[in-house]
């Protein structure tokens, strides 16, 4: 009877574990939406802008789209480290819209832009690529190995000792 005890005991105890962990992974995603929306509300003046973006996953990469049409390549600085990703330029008003005289209905967004990515996963950022293709950014972010967990056997090696 003591057994049982012991096992109940020892399963609520994992599935303790296991929705801390749940709670811990949602108060993270939480708190990474949060700098992103803080982020967003500081730049939304009027001569910038935040692209949008898509951020997507499989076992082997994170890949991010950043909606950026009418830029090209050469006028987006992007930059990766391990924490985050950081994608800004400005995009020119077309030669045709500066010499409107006026404008009746101006949607697209011109000028400065800035977006910072926060990175929850661990990447590998010498590997990182980009590709720019009908106005969207592709940037690919090869996955780490997660070694947190993993054991490896050390060998202890034992100096001789000559005693004279």
């Amino acid at each position: 009877m003591s057994q049982s005890r012991v096992k109940v005991v020892g399963t609520i105890a994992n599935l303790e574990k296991l929705e801390l962990q749940r709670l811990k992974a949602k108060v993270e995603r939480l708190v990474s939406a949060l700098d992103e929306a803080l982020e967003a509300e500081a730049s939304e003046s009027y001569d910038s802008f935040l692209p949008s973006v898509d951020i997507f996953e499989n076992s082997e990469l994170v890949s991010v789209l950043v909606e950026l049409p009418g830029v090209p390549s050469d006028a987006i600085e992007l930059t990766v480290t391990a924490k985050d990703i950081t994608i800004s330029g400005e995009k020119q008003h077309s030669s045709t819209t500066r010499k409107a005289v006026s404008h009746f209905c101006c949607e697209r967004r011109y000028g400065r832009f800035h977006r910072r990515i926060l990175l929850r996963w661990a990447v590998n950022i010498n590997e990182v690529r980009a590709e720019m293709s009908d106005g969207v950014l592709h940037i690919m972010l090869p996955k780490l190995v997660d070694r947190r967990g993993k054991s490896v056997r050390v060998p202890i090696e034992a100096e001789d000792r000559d005693e004279a």
